[in-house]
């Protein structure tokens, strides 16, 4: 899925996969360049060294804490990296757990004019708790042993803002707060957060791996939810026949955004996973919701499928 707030919109064409998500947000000035605090880039001076992450203990339910960090990786001299853009672009995409989707989707974008600023990605590859890097980006994920989400930041986007990741003690849920001390990308907010889950059935089927209440929390900024959460629901599928378990496991997720003035960006019923095997249907699993802070500055929404 791809999806513009207030800029230009990208022209990737993500690879296989379940379906990818950029955002766009109004352009800004960069900051100038100044003191920056340990662990996070400031300026233009390029990215600063990150503080080694200390030991985790073992995950709590205890509201969103620091995740783990990778060292940037900054491309060599002469590479040609695309820049990223002067808004904010956010692509979602399911990786199916393999390598190949993963460095076809990331190779896809040298064919751009610009990079996304960050990649939310479901399902990542994962080889003994490492997760692929690739040259001009960071990585952000769960401090476990196969994390199920994770985030890639990109070098120049991480020299301007303040980037915060942050996981609930699982290893389905990612929060990245964005701010700076200056307001972010045209609006009178300082911060920015996105939430990336990826919510599975549970052994009984009707209850999922990520609750409505850890997904659309009350905020004062805005605040983009996204992910593939495996719910089916008339609202975002009408077309589909749907059963009544289906129904009943998909209601409190948008009852409860609907609580808290959330908007679905999705347009109803634009596919965003067709199935590996022809007996299965397409269907809208991969979804997106924008608080009342951040839906003034959506732009444009797109599903970019092979």
């Amino acid at each position: 899925m791809d999806l513009a707030v207030d800029g230009g919109p990208t022209s990737t064409t993500p690879p296989p996969g379940e379906g990818p998500l950029a955002v766009d947000l109004t352009p800004r000035q960069p900051p100038p360049a100044g003191p920056s605090r340990p662990g996070t880039t400031h300026g233009f001076g390029g990215p600063l060294p990150l503080e080694e992450p200390s030991p985790s203990p073992a995950p709590r339910k205890v509201g969103f804490v620091p995740v783990m960090i990778n060292r940037p990786t900054p491309p060599p001299p002469g590479h040609g990296l695309a820049p990223a853009p002067l808004f904010l672009s956010i692509i979602q995409h399911h990786c199916l757990g393999s390598w190949n989707v993963f460095l076809s989707l990331f190779e896809s974008f040298k064919e751009a004019t610009t990079y996304p600023s960050i990649v939310l990605l479901q399902d990542p590859p994962v080889n003994q708790a490492h997760l692929p890097s690739f040259n001009g980006f960071k990585s952000f994920f769960p401090p476990v042993r196969k994390p199920r989400v994770a985030a890639y930041v990109h070098m120049s986007f991480l020299s301007s803002y303040t980037v915060l990741p942050r996981f609930k003690g699982v290893d389905d849920v990612l929060a990245l707060d964005i701010s700076a001390d200056e307001p972010l990308f045209g609006t009178a907010f300082h911060s920015f957060r996105g939430i990336n889950a990826y919510s599975t059935n549970t052994v009984d089927h009707r209850v999922h791996s990520v609750a409505p209440e850890d997904l659309f929390p009350d905020l004062g900024f805005p605040l983009l939810v996204l992910g593939d959460l495996n719910i089916h629901n008339p609202l975002s599928d009408p077309l589909r026949h749907f059963s009544q378990r289906e129904i009943s496991s998909s209601t409190p997720y948008f009852e409860k955004a609907a609580e808290g003035g959330f908007a679905l960006l999705n347009p109803p019923g634009e596919y965003t996973r067709f199935p590996l095997v022809g007996n299965a249907r397409p269907s809208v699993i991969d979804l997106a919701f924008a608080n009342p802070h951040l839906l003034p500055l959506i732009k444009s929404w797109e599903a970019s499928l092979p």
